[in-house]
């Protein structure tokens, strides 16, 4: 046998030898499990926690995590668990989990009937103490990952950094394998005594881009091991501030816009009705709650009780929304408003009064909270780069305030109403003069006004809790908009409530919200006292009028 046949007999060896301890170590834990299901005796449970337990094999976590618990039970003699439960056919049933060796979800959902408790007592369950920092490393939940890789910065284990390594290898969520490696980069910079690796392990975590990446160099470059390489630390530290500078402008340009597209949603149709009648509405808000509320009774109505479990109920809430709120805007007008058309101080008491009322009589059928669930296809965001996200509810909101503005600019100057609408507005008395129904043509108005607020507050739903009095927090800020765009102009309402909503969020981000509400009110009080009549007024005769 000549020199390199003993090597490769040497390699031979050693891999097999090494196999050899791995599956001897496999069995001695499928041993230990086995003793945890059915001891033998009354140490036996015992005496096989505190083997896994000081064995550290994250294979066993979950099977620790359960016992941890209490969650612990078998299925055809297999360990399993269970997570979320839902009813189904009138029994509830849960997702299982198989747990060592498989650790994987079973595929069907099961009743509680169907599975064997495992009763683990509180003295043995107190064994796993030593590993309790470690269990939540291969939960199912990316969240409970998250915490305990942050758990372990401060464990005073030898070992951790490998146990962190096995764990990172099965990582599959990426905000969870961003946070793990930020973690094992901070424990690998700390432990180290040498300059080179200090900065590698310094770019690392900068590529990695962590939510506490900047507090850990800020950190070492002060207390860091290595001296020499604090300064470079300081270095990173001020890039990434100039970079999270320029991501929170983009940041508060997006919330801007959002807010912006909100408020021209809501106003919109308080600029068609103001402009067109002169009605100041101070029930227009309670038309965006009316709206939230037929969407949550569209959920209740297809989820709860037609057992519909789909994103149906949100798309058939938008023009739901907006033929409720509009036909309770056309019986407002047909009950009170229609006696008090140019009647401005009279009209603001009377909506206001109904808008009293309004808010008591849905707080006495709803209450004063409920929600309503977000589509699934809204849920998340698009993330341009780490630490820049955009909520897709957001962009929805974005969006549909666009397909709104459209379709409202179509029909007031496409369509023959939209000539009957904008003729009513110029001149009343000369429009009725030629054969339009006024009467008819204001009617249709508010319906399409307190319409455009339900559709609204139908959006409304995918940002906050329905309540009985969410109107009323926006009807202010609505009538900002008109006055400042100019009274019954989409192109007025538009301008001014992009420039309203990124002022608010522009400011908010300098001051408190209240203080940031303040210099917005003082600012459209200066910018009234130069253009009285908004960024679009009236010309020629009109404006005389």
């Amino acid at each position: 046998m000549n020199c390199i046949q003993k090597v490769w007999l040497v390699i031979l060896l050693s891999i097999g030898m090494g196999h050899g301890a791995i599956a001897q170590q496999a069995d001695s834990i499928s041993i230990r499990v086995a003793a945890v299901l059915n001891p033998p005796n009354d140490t036996a449970r015992s005496q096989a926690l505190r083997y896994l337990a000081a064995q550290k094999d994250p294979a066993t976590f979950p099977l620790l995590a359960a016992i941890n618990d209490k969650k612990l039970y078998t299925l055809d003699g297999k360990p399993v668990t269970t997570g979320e439960g839902e009813t189904s056919g009138g029994k509830e049933v849960f997702t299982v989990f198989y747990l060592y060796p498989q650790n994987k979800p079973a595929a069907t959902k099961l009743s509680a009937e169907q599975l064997q408790k495992v009763e683990i007592s509180r003295s043995e369950r107190l064994i796993l103490n030593v590993v309790l920092p470690y269990l939540n490393l291969t939960s199912h939940d990316p969240q409970k990952r998250i915490m305990a890789y942050g758990q372990l910065v401060d464990a005073k284990d030898t070992g951790k950094i490998a146990l962190l390594e096995k764990a990172l290898k099965q990582e599959t969520d990426p905000g969870a394998l961003t946070a793990g490696r930020e973690v094992l980069f901070q424990l690998k910079l700390n432990e180290t005594a040498s300059e080179h690796q200090a900065k590698a392990y310094i770019d690392s975590l900068d590529q990695n881009w962590g939510e506490n990446v900047g507090l850990i160099l800020k950190n070492y470059a002060e207390k860091g091991n290595v001296v020499s390489a604090r300064a470079y630390a300081a270095e990173k530290v001020k890039s990434l501030e100039s970079l999270q500078g320029r991501i929170e402008k983009a940041q508060n340009l997006f919330s801007g816009i959002s807010l912006g597209s909100i408020l021209i949603l809501i106003a919109l149709g308080l600029a068609i009705v103001y402009g067109l009648a002169g009605i100041i509405n101070m029930a227009h808000g309670e038309f965006l709650m009316i709206g939230a509320y037929t969407t949550y009774c569209m959920q209740s109505l297809l989820i709860e009780t037609l057992g519909v479990k789909s994103d149906l109920y949100f798309w058939v809430s938008l023009p739901a929304s907006f033929v409720v709120a509009g036909v309770f805007g056309l019986v407002l007008e047909k009950l009170v408003i229609r006696h008090l058309y140019a009647r401005p101080l009279e009209s603001l008491l009377a909506t206001w009064g109904v808008s009293l009322i309004m808010v008591q009589t849905a707080r006495s059928i709803f209450g004063d909270l409920t929600a309503v669930k977000a589509p699934a296809f809204l849920a998340g965001g698009w993330q341009l780069m780490p630490h820049l996200v955009l909520p897709f509810n957001r962009l929805f909101i974005i969006g549909l305030t666009i397909v709104v503005v459209s379709l409202t600019y179509l029909m007031l100057y496409r369509s023959r109403l939209g000539i009957r609408i904008r003729a009513v507005t110029q001149n009343r008395t000369m429009s009725a003069c030629l054969g339009v129904e006024t009467r008819r043509v204001d009617a249709i108005t508010f319906f399409l006004g307190s319409g455009l607020a339900g559709l609204a507050g139908c959006a409304m739903t995918l940002i906050g809790n329905v309540v009985p009095d969410m109107g009323q927090t926006y009807i202010v800020d609505s009538f900002l908009v008109v006055v400042t765009g100019g009274v019954g102009k989409i192109a007025g309402a538009i301008v001014s409530g992009l420039g309203i909503g990124f002022l608010t969020k522009v400011l908010e981000s300098f001051y408190e919200a209240v203080y940031g509400k303040v210099l917005i009110l003082a600012l459209i009080v200066i910018f009234l006292q130069f253009k009285p009549r908004g960024l679009f007024p009236d010309k020629g005769r009109i404006a005389e009028d």
